[in-house]
């Protein structure tokens, strides 16, 4: 169940050591010296959320920068409809909302708290002001946020793939003369089914891997698991896993 966000200040407990403790080990402020990071640490109060309590929605300004002090987080993008897809969950020492906290808009995804969660706030004007005090902040932001888009990029990949290979199983259907297929060229055949040589090569590697054809000599295919093309012609694009590296999106 989703609730309302506002969280509590969390109760007197652990001091800005133990929060300048959990600051140093994430990447962007692990090479800050002890005073600036006890600055951090003391400007950074905890706000505790209780279990599906919302900490920001999706399009909202957020505060800052989170980081988990305690708990975990989910981090989902909602549709009009009410369909959520979770994008990944964050742990202690673990950061969200990276993105609206370096460009001050709106924020990506919601963030909901798992279970009795405590989160420390890195204002935004304070973490551009690090940058731009100390170097090696804003090489550490960059460096992550350059990760991160390769890991997109790599699942963006990933999903355009698996949704071809989709098409090209359904085409092999379509062309079967029986057990054997006489492919079109490459060319041909990503016209057909709406893309470009390579992938078609990628998702035919794919199916072949499967054990769901043989790519024979001089254009031509052996289908070995019908089932296995029916299947995967009928399967829709898979989901984002939960999971992902601190800080995304």
């Amino acid at each position: 169940m989703t609730t309302r966000h506002g969280g509590a200040r969390a109760p007197a407990g652990p001091g800005s050591g133990h929060h300048a403790a959990l600051l140093r080990r994430h990447p962007y402020f692990a090479s800050l010296p002890a005073a600036a990071l006890a600055g951090v640490a003391r400007r950074a109060g905890p706000t505790t959320y209780e279990r599906g309590q919302l900490i920001f929605q999706q399009g909202e300004r957020a505060a800052g920068l989170y980081l988990v002090a305690s708990g975990s987080v989910r981090v989902f993008k909602a549709s009009p409809e009410g369909k959520e897809q979770v994008l990944h969950h964050v742990g202690p020492g673990q950061s969200f909302n990276d993105v609206a906290a370096l460009d001050g808009g709106p924020s990506p995804a919601s963030a909901q708290a798992l279970e009795r969660t405590t989160v420390l706030v890195v204002g935004r004007d304070q973490l551009l002001e690090l940058m731009r005090r100390h170097p090696d902040v804003a090489v550490a932001v960059v460096q992550s946020l350059a990760a991160r888009l390769r890991e997109v990029s790599g699942l963006v990949e990933d999903l355009a793939l698996r949704h071809v290979v989709s098409r090209v199983a359904a085409a092999l259907l379509r062309l079967a003369d029986g057990a054997g297929v006489t492919l079109p060229t490459r060319q041909e055949f990503a016209a057909m089914v709406g893309t470009v040589r390579e992938v078609v090569t990628r998702a035919l590697g794919h199916l072949e891997r499967q054990g769901a054809i043989r790519l024979e000599p001089r254009g031509r295919a052996t289908i070995l698991d019908r089932a296995v093309l029916e299947r995967l012609s009928e399967s829709p694009p898979p989901s984002r896993p939960p999971g992902g590296p601190p800080g995304a999106p």
